[in-house]
């Protein structure tokens, strides 16, 4: 079995990255920021991987997560002939006009992972969603694939990603060249495998996103406080659940931000949890909310702006119980928030990054 790997591997190192009108192959690839698989002007890297679900955007410009998990893969392409403008266009499409043509994926064995996107109206948020144009002034843009759940594979993976780039021409306008060639970059299994740094859970430990930080506060396991909606009674859930506290503050006074809450709750909302709640294993366990009319006391409740004179707002997440049977937890919040601009508008948060704690039992077992 180890020989088979070895010959495969340098097979695939002759392959290599075919530049373009150049039959000479070079060795292949490996993923990593700052690598990159070079075809005439242009260079691709794989920055970044990981297994989950993803951030989604529906038709009516609600938030929410993929129905799957899928693997992803941070890529950037960076122009090296500084002296040429080439237009890089996307690589991948959701929603009604989903594809991924010229993308290939396949592990050690020859198995492929097809390309999958959006259904419907969705989107995945941090998609490239127009052709970008590369210069000396701006030589970089960033993007982010998405393919079936790699769970299964066989040793490591091998992104094929077909060059569709295109030069100015002295007329101004844009052509592709006869042989383009492909970028072919080798993904390592530990790439994929390790879990995404995280920051270790309690009071003052804060990750940071953009001008957010959070800090998870507390965690304990039981029922917790209810109000009903309209009637301002108070009682508690009808089922323990695995109650998760955490306070967002700015770590840049000079932004304005509106931030929603983590879990939105209520009859009439439209937008879908910012939060993942996994064992280490993978396990997911899902958002538990008030039922019907009711709500959670301590929840963040609406929209809340964070400025200088006010940099910090708490919030409470809740997840089913089921959480507390396991030794460790990785809490994700994804960056979803608002900015204001000098003109008074607001604009969308960072698509990219997210905030990851490391939660261990010891938190709701003291």
């Amino acid at each position: 079995m180890r020989s088979r790997s070895v010959c495969l591997f340098l097979l695939l190192a002759l392959m290599g990255c075919k530049r373009a009108g150049d039959s000479t192959a070079t060795a292949i690839t490996e993923a990593g920021a700052g690598n990159y698989c070079k075809l005439g002007p242009l260079g691709l890297s794989v920055e970044s991987t990981r297994i989950g679900k993803i951030r989604m955007r529906g038709m009516m410009g609600q938030d929410g997560e993929s129905d799957r998990e899928v693997f992803t893969v941070k890529v950037r392409f960076k122009l090296f002939d500084t002296s040429v403008s080439v237009k890089q266009p996307v690589l991948q499409r959701d929603g009604m006009m989903m594809g991924g043509a010229g993308l290939k994926l396949k592990d050690e064995n020859g198995r492929e992972f097809n390309p999958i996107g959006g259904f419907g109206f969705d989107s995945a948020m941090a998609r490239r969603t127009e052709d970008a144009i590369l210069t000396n002034e701006k030589p970089e843009v960033a993007d982010v694939l998405t393919f079936e759940s790699t769970i299964g594979a066989v040793g490591d993976l091998i992104l094929e990603v077909s060059g569709n780039w295109q030069a100015q021409q002295p007329d101004g306008k844009y052509l592709q060249p006869k042989d383009p060639g492909t970028f072919r970059i080798r993904i390592p299994r530990a790439m994929w495998e390790a879990h995404p740094p995280s920051t270790e859970a309690g009071p003052g430990n804060w990750a940071t996103v953009g001008p957010i930080s959070v800090a998870v506060e507390k965690v304990r396991l039981g029922k917790v406080k209810m109000r009903s909606f309209g009637f301002n009674q108070e009682g508690e859930s009808k089922d323990p659940v695995l109650a998760v506290e955490v306070r967002v503050k700015l770590a840049n006074p000079t932004v304005r931000i509106k931030k929603p809450p983590f879990i939105p709750e209520g009859h009439l909302t439209f937008s879908s949890p910012a939060v993942t709640l996994k064992a280490s294993h993978g396990e997911s366990f899902p958002v538990v909310t008030g039922s019907g009319f009711e709500k959670v006391i301590g929840r963040q409740e609406r929209d809340v702006e964070l400025f200088a004179e006010k940099p910090e707002v708490a919030d409470l997440l809740t997840f089913s119980d089921k959480a507390g049977t396991v030794d460790e937890l990785f809490l994700t919040l994804w960056p979803k928030w608002q900015e204001r601009r000098q003109d008074n508008t607001w604009v969308d948060g960072p698509l990219e990054g997210e905030f990851r704690f490391r939660i261990p039992k010891s938190m709701w077992t003291k």
